[in-house]
């Protein structure tokens, strides 16, 4: 009598694991739009205060108003 042995091992269902990949794609996407979101509330809202403070205000804590733009853009 022949004996038969196996020495690779075949996923169970091939398509569960590309629909893993695609649900991890999907919910980095979801994470990467998110952090954007946040990043972009970051920026406006410095921008706002930054814009709010008086010439004299800035210079306290060593700003110009023309260093506005160039502060929000490393966020």
């Amino acid at each position: 009598m022949a004996t038969v042995t196996f020495t690779e091992t075949l996923p169970v269902n091939p398509a569960a694991n590309y629909a893993d990949r695609i649900g991890f794609a999907l919910g980095n996407l979801f994470v990467s739009a998110i952090e954007a979101v946040e990043s972009f509330k970051l920026r406006h809202e410095t921008r706002i205060a930054l814009e709010k403070c008086s010439d004299v205000q800035l210079e306290d804590i060593g700003l110009a108003r023309c260093d506005i733009a160039g502060i929000v853009a490393k966020l």
